[in-house]
């Protein structure tokens, strides 16, 4: 690693008095993220795959993409958020390829935050968070693209869906499994009609969750630190992921979750500046897709499937069950 790692920084003109790998990070995608001190700084250096997660729904990248999400890096730190700064190589590219093992990589470099995570929600992180949302997607919103796919996340919950039908189509599954996730995928189906909307024309960054949030020892947001989920969305899909993880009681893998949480997150954010009643009653099913028809639900349900356990099954898809309630109960308004 350390080999490729040097050969990545020669168009930077980094490491060549000292160069020390401190750690490497953990990531849902294929993508190789390690923190290094180059001749005695620290950056974020990050080695990319076209094929970058396990599920290629929301995980598209190109260089065209990549660029594009570079300029918007760059869009963000110069409207003084506290987005990482984008270090450029030599001759002012904002990445690079390079070949190693056979294999092609991006290879994208950002000057190091330091700070905390907060992954235990309060009213006070809830809130601060909403208020920084805001202002980002405020910040955002005027920066233009033609290389950003519009692509909803309903599209890709659709796929998941797909992908569950299709397990059950070719395998050999007990007419009372199938039954319990018919019901469930209709469940999902109708969540998907009431969230449905065409236009997507809102620049966001979709991944903010708290472990891309850097905070100082006053609980000041000092940083933001992930880049690769930009892209055209729509703004009320990415206030429904907010929501979700902003309202988490117990950390960011937990299913605990509190109202009085996700209130004080719209009220710092100011939702009922543009939110009526439609808009959340949307939210709503929004809120219940993001947590109970994602990626992690249909890969262990296609998991459990292949071993066609009944008691499994019903334990599962219970337990998704009350997860909804409880991300439904999240939007008392969506209720009246």
């Amino acid at each position: 690693m350390q080999n490729l790692l040097k050969k990545a920084l020669l168009p930077y003109s980094l490491g060549k008095k000292s160069l020390i790998i401190e750690k490497e990070i953990k990531s849902w995608s294929n993508d190789l993220h390690l923190k290094i001190r180059a001749d005695g700084k620290a950056y974020s250096a990050r080695f990319l795959k076209e094929d970058r997660s396990p599920n290629n729904v929301f995980g598209e990248m190109n260089a065209d993409i990549l660029y594009e999400q570079t300029e918007f890096c760059r869009h963000l730190f110069d409207q003084q958020i506290p987005f990482m700064k984008l270090v450029s190589d030599s001759e002012g590219n904002p990445f690079t390829e390079i070949k190693w093992a056979e294999k092609v990589y991006y290879f994208i470099l950002f000057e190091w935050i330091e700070g905390k995570h907060f992954t235990l929600g309060d009213q006070f992180i809830s809130r601060e968070f909403g208020k920084m949302a805001r202002t980002f997607h405020e910040v955002s919103n005027p920066f233009t693209s033609s290389v950003f796919t519009k692509k909803s996340h309903l599209v890709g919950y659709e796929e998941f869906i797909g992908k569950l039908r299709d397990k059950i189509r070719i395998s050999n599954i007990s007419a009372n499994n199938i039954t319990m996730v018919d019901h469930y995928i209709s469940i999902a189906e109708e969540h998907i009609e009431l969230a449905r909307n065409e236009e997507m024309d809102f620049i966001i960054q979709s991944d903010l969750n708290p472990l891309n949030v850097l905070w100082d020892e006053k609980r000041k947001i000092i940083g933001i630190v992930d880049f690769e989920s930009i892209g055209y969305d729509d703004r009320i899909e990415g206030l429904a992921w907010l929501i979700k993880w902003y309202s988490r009681t117990e950390g960011i893998h937990s299913s605990e979750m509190s109202p009085v949480l996700a209130e004080a997150f719209l009220q710092g954010y100011g939702a009922d500046d543009f939110l009526d009643e439609k808009d959340y009653k949307r939210l709503a099913s929004l809120v219940w897709l993001s947590g109970c028809m994602n990626w992690n639900f249909v890969k262990d349900t296609v998991s459990i499937l292949e071993n066609n356990d009944s008691e499994l099954l019903k334990s599962h898809i219970d337990f998704y069950k009350q997860r909804g309630k409880k991300l439904l109960s999240l939007i008392p308004k969506a209720l009246l």
